[in-house]
């Protein structure tokens, strides 16, 4: 085990935590392309979506699986103690706290509160822990 980066417990779970994102991304990417064309004569009969098309869900659907993609090699990079995977989730989580905010303000605090906690502990402990600092040295 010489040379080897032992990771914090709290990393590995955020690790988990992406894995898990990835996967629920890529289910609904999916369902996205493959609903997107079963119900592409419903879709031509809301106006809205009408003007738009069966084509908006397949590319919702193919940026949902790219993002399932980028959240898999964060979480992998994260479990190996790569330090562009640590930096790239406390910009997503700094982001994360910013959406919630903003979202106080036009969605409703209740649901916002949980992500703006959530994301605000993920980023504080990936930034100043000082056992994660060390892994990632």
């Amino acid at each position: 085990m010489d040379g080897e980066k032992i990771i914090p417990t709290g990393v590995k779970i955020i690790a988990v935590l992406n894995y898990i994102g990835a996967g629920l991304l890529a289910l609904f990417g999916l369902l996205a392309i493959v609903g997107g064309g079963m119900f592409a004569s419903v879709i031509n009969e809301i106006p809205l979506l009408g003007v738009l098309g069966g084509g908006i869900f397949i590319v919702v659907g193919i940026i949902l699986i790219a993002l399932a993609v980028l959240l898999f090699f964060i979480g992998r990079g994260l479990w190996k103690g790569k330090n562009w995977a640590r930096i790239v989730e406390i910009i997503f989580a700094i982001l994360g706290v910013i959406m919630a905010i903003v979202g106080m303000f036009s969605t409703g605090i209740a649901s916002n509160i949980v992500s703006l906690v959530f994301n605000g502990l993920i980023g504080g402990y990936l930034l100043f822990n000082t056992k994660v600092k060390e892994a990632f040295a």
